[in-house]
């Protein structure tokens, strides 16, 4: 479960480096509803992401 958290986690991380990263580049132009809506999407991709590898993980072990 710890491997599953890790990823949840990492996937967060990078995309606030990535959100950061492009909020210098290109400028402050995001309105603060903007960020909201970009926090939620990015907390659920990140849980969509880490479902996809313990599903995979799941057919892995059924398999072989």
């Amino acid at each position: 479960m710890a491997r599953y958290v890790s990823i949840f986690f990492l996937a967060i991380l990078v995309t606030v480096v990535l959100t950061i990263t492009t909020l210098l580049l290109i400028g402050d132009i995001f309105s603060e509803i903007g960020i909201l809506v970009g926090t939620i999407v990015v907390l659920l991709g990140s849980f969509i992401i880490t479902q996809l590898f313990y599903i995979i993980d799941l057919l892995k072990k059924k398999i072989g």
